[in-house]
């Protein structure tokens, strides 16, 4: 656990994860052009192997992860920046409102090279000040990374999940055998993680690193799932720029996954005991997981993406037209498989880096562990807006839910989307 001293003085003074860059005004999508500079990458004395890597994503952790001490457990502040990208696509062409925007193009793709050091609460924006200028804490680089084993990632949304989940381990440490609720910001609605206290013999047994890790990970992609919930129904960080064109696209489920397992290396190194540290360890542990699944070139990357245009995208829309994305992944089970283009579609480019038969890499992220399912302990619930509560299945389920209502809920989002986009479009294939 970490040792941080910062303190968030408000409790709800976090901000969702990435979106689209679109969605924030055509003078924030300016600014963010400027903001995302390369830089140096990190060192640290972490140096996990590539076969701690296909531990931490395909298997479970050592059981060697040292218990902090109560000095340990920091108050990491709740976050409140806004990391912008990417909608799915390339050289995607923009409009605001119904008036096209000339000679604006957002490229999305990028290399394993060009993602900068990782910052804790990184992003352009906050809730407070919706088009600031204040970036210059960020060397960051995010964007699309195509990748032989686990299709395209956003490393904004990788990002995202690390710190979200980082902070809820904290925070549920902390309180481990007492409980608490953790309030959040809304998102389509009111959220808050309840925690119950963990039965004692249970801390005994397994410890409150391994217990807090399981947890925090588990309602991690919880978050990330009520996040791409939301945005399908209409909720937006800007409300004059819809984000359903972003909702449950091809790489964010898998991309989520991805920056909730990094926890997992992270734990057992005790490489967050500092903010500074952490950022650095989630530096090296981003770059070994993406090489393990295997990144390939930019330009090889862009043809992948043009292989899928018409197909799991549209490049005769402009953003923010929901129907810029034609595919949508509604994985949500408790392992979670990315989308690789289809063998198929593949150029040839591709194949001759990647092979006609690529293995994905399916990340697990199971409801149970440790003797426990997990749902008895931590849970997610959203109050929802009235925007949202008049929309089927909220006006049959009810304004209140929670995770356990997700399969439902996203029962008809897939009902709706193959209603609009035909019966394949939940499918890569």
């Amino acid at each position: 656990m970490p040792n941080w001293r910062a303190r968030c003085e408000n409790p709800r003074c976090n901000a969702r994860g990435s979106a689209p860059a679109i969605y924030l005004t055509l003078a924030s999508l300016l600014l963010l052009t400027t903001a995302c500079a390369k830089a140096p990458r990190w060192t640290s004395e972490d140096d996990p192997s590539r076969s701690d890597v296909t531990l931490l994503l395909e298997g479970e952790t050592r059981g060697d992860i040292l218990e902090p001490a109560a000095s340990e457990i920091a108050e990491i502040p709740i976050r409140e920046k806004l990391r912008p990208c990417c909608a799915f696509g390339t050289n995607l062409k923009v409009k605001l409102g119904a008036v096209p925007v000339p000679g604006f193009r957002i490229g999305n793709i990028m290399e394993l090279d060009g993602v900068g050091p990782h910052t804790y609460d990184s992003g352009a924006l906050t809730r407070a000040v919706q088009a600031s200028a204040n970036n210059s804490g960020s060397r960051e680089n995010n964007g699309l990374l195509y990748t032989c084993r686990g299709g395209f990632i956003d490393t904004a949304h990788v990002r995202d999940y690390v710190d979200w989940t980082i902070y809820l381990a904290a925070e549920l440490a902390r309180n481990l055998r007492r409980g608490v609720t953790i309030e959040l910001p809304d998102e389509g609605g009111q959220r808050r993680i309840v925690s119950e206290p963990v039965d004692p013999d249970l801390i005994d047994r397994y410890g409150i690193t391994r217990i807090t890790l399981r947890l925090a990970q588990w309602i991690g992609f919880q978050l990330s799932v009520w996040h791409e919930i939301a945005t399908w129904f209409g909720w937006s960080w800007v409300k004059t720029f819809p984000e359903t064109a972003s909702a449950f696209s091809p790489e964010d489920l898998y991309s989520n996954i991805l920056g909730v397992k990094i926890i997992g290396g992270l734990a057992e190194r005790r490489s967050a005991r500092t903010e500074h540290l952490y950022n650095k360890a989630v530096d090296i542990w981003l770059a070994l997981v993406l090489r393990h699944l295997e990144p390939v070139p930019k330009s090889v990357a862009v043809e992948a993406m043009h292989s899928v245009d018409g197909y799991w995208w549209d490049s005769a829309r402009r953003l923010p037209d929901k129907e810029l994305t034609l595919r949508r992944n509604f994985d949500i089970d408790t392992t979670v498989t990315p989308w690789l283009i289809p063998s198929e579609r593949a150029p040839e480019s591709l194949r001759e880096i990647c092979g006609d038969d690529p293995k994905p890499v399916a990340i697990a992220n199971p409801d149970s562990a440790l003797d426990m399912p997990l749902s008895n302990w931590v849970s997610l619930w959203i109050d929802v807006d009235d925007d949202l509560a008049t929309q089927t299945p909220f006006s049959e389920i009810g304004r209140t839910v929670s995770q356990a209502d997700f399969p439902r809920i996203i029962e008809a989002i897939r009902a709706q989307n193959r209603e609009e986009f035909g019966s394949d479009a939940d499918r890569p294939d």
